[in-house]
């Protein structure tokens, strides 16, 4: 008997808790949208009055994202006026994010500058480093094919894709050699070695 008095008793208590939660959250919600509704419709009534006097009315305040660009476009442009007014030639802007891409850049183009074109040299680079990558993929294939060594399928596998990228690997390397040969004889680089020097 006790026992069902206690869950009347909570079922009771936890009904009148979520009433009165749910009560002061409407009141809550009346107060607050109440005096938005109140600020809102004293600006337009200022805004009235003003148009009726003849007086031009400041333009609404923008509010959130939009507010925050519009701030900082217009403190680049006074910025840029101060600049002018001391007789300073104002530079143009590299980044891309100023002054609404007034120079012709991209966004793009400011978080991802343009590269300098390669040198022969590092053609070279390139080459020697992808040529011993696949000469040592191709000799850790040769080596295990030719040991004898008992593995099981999975690692088989493996080792016959290093021997399917060897090749591949190798010729990019040759391939990026040739070109750091051609390109040295076409630009007279004078510091790299060849067979006539």
């Amino acid at each position: 008997m006790a026992e069902l008095l206690e869950q009347r008793f909570a079922i009771w208590f936890i009904g009148i808790g979520a009433t009165a939660i749910t009560v002061v959250l409407m009141w809550l919600i009346y107060f607050v949208s109440t005096y938005v509704y109140k600020a809102k419709l004293l600006e337009r009534e200022e805004r009235r009055l003003m148009i009726e006097k003849g007086m031009t009315p400041p333009p609404p305040a923008p509010v959130g994202w939009p507010a925050v660009k519009v701030r900082e476009q217009e403190l680049q442009y006074e910025e840029r006026r101060l600049l002018i007014e001391k007789g300073l030639t104002p530079e143009v802007i590299q980044n891309g994010l100023k002054l609404g891409n007034a120079d012709g850049t991209s966004f793009l183009d400011a978080l991802l500058p343009k590269k300098s074109p390669p040198q022969p040299q590092d053609y070279l680079r390139k080459g020697l480093r992808a040529l011993a990558i696949g000469l040592g993929l191709a000799g850790a294939y040769i080596v295990f094919n030719t040991s004898g060594i008992d593995a099981d399928d999975e690692a088989r596998n493996w080792l016959l894709i290093f021997g399917i990228l060897s090749p591949v690997v190798s010729f990019y390397g040759i391939s990026n050699v040739v070109i750091y040969l051609t390109t040295r004889k076409r630009t007279g680089d004078a510091s790299a070695p060849g067979p006539g020097r």
